[in-house]
């Protein structure tokens, strides 16, 4: 499946949705815009060609249309076709790739009181894909039904349902890039590995649970999470040590003890080398001490 790749925040900005049944001989008109244009058919075909590049967009099929983009009907309908819309703003540039190389599971590092900018993420979009209408459609009737009504009570409530029709687009495009052995391994071996974050590991248990081969299973874990089992468990110790730092007055060695880590100066090493911090600087800046 190709997909968008966007840059977030800012969230896509709502602009307009519609709904219409083309008749045979409809066609549409070219055109060029700053905004995406999200089409759904439930019904019939339509035929959009985007910048040289021609599509038929059938029953089920979804096509995003780009900003800056030209688009026009290369031929009218031949049946009664009917179709949703949304317009949607984004000012960051998108990227295109393909949704099997989307690292679904890559650990992304959550925001803190001592950051002043929320951290940069992505958002996955399908750009043509046939897809499941039935969990989109509730979600563009009320779409619909609220800008007919449009006012002040009821504006913020269709931006959300934007958000929520994007959403989930980009758990339709997860589903369909699931089906990989590498991926279905990595998840497993997230799973596993959590087992160890109170507990020594051993490089030779992979082998033993998975049947596969220790530098196979690592490359797996590598693609989709950006880390070595070694670097995962190292991940996890120190999430918990984060947890345990913020919600409680454990001393630090008895901390590191509860992570599986008896050698408190590693332990502060690996939390500085991580976290970018000592443990007594993130459970100050944590718990609002000076």
């Amino acid at each position: 499946m190709d997909c968008l790749q966007l840059p977030i925040p800012p969230l896509p900005q709502f602009v307009t949705v519609g709904h219409s049944v083309w008749r045979p001989g409809n066609q549409h008109f070219e055109r060029s815009f700053p905004m995406y244009d999200l089409l759904l058919v439930v019904k019939g075909t339509i035929y959009i060609t985007e910048d040289q590049v021609p599509y038929t967009i059938g029953a089920g099929d979804l096509l995003l249309l780009e900003p800056g983009r030209t688009h026009v009907g290369h031929r009218p309908c031949t049946e009664d076709s009917e179709i949703y819309w949304v317009h949607f703003y984004h000012p960051l540039q998108a990227a295109p790739i393909a949704g099997q190389q989307i690292p679904w599971t890559s650990i992304l590092e959550p925001g803190t009181d001592a950051d002043f900018l929320p951290r940069r993420q992505l958002m996955f979009l399908p750009k043509w894909a046939n897809v499941d209408p039935k969990p989109l459609l509730p979600i563009l009737r009320d779409m619909l039904d609220i800008q007919r009504k449009l006012n002040l009570e009821n504006a913020t409530r269709l931006h959300g349902l934007l958000v929520r029709l994007l959403e989930q687009l980009q758990q339709l495009t997860v589903q369909s890039t699931k089906a990989s052995r590498s991926l279905m391994l990595s998840r497993k071996l997230e799973a596993f590995l959590a087992r160890f974050v109170k507990e020594p590991f051993r490089s030779e248990s992979l082998e033993e649970e998975f049947h596969f081969n220790p530098e196979y299973l690592s490359r797996c874990l590598k693609k989709h999470t950006g880390k070595t089992p070694v670097q995962y468990i190292r991940h996890l110790k120190v999430e918990e040590a984060k947890r345990l730092l913020a919600a409680s007055e454990l001393p630090v060695p008895v901390v590191a003890e509860s992570i599986g880590i008896e050698d408190y100066n590693y332990f502060i090493r690996m939390f500085r080398e991580t976290a970018g911090q000592t443990p007594g600087d993130y459970r100050r800046s944590r718990q609002g001490l000076s």
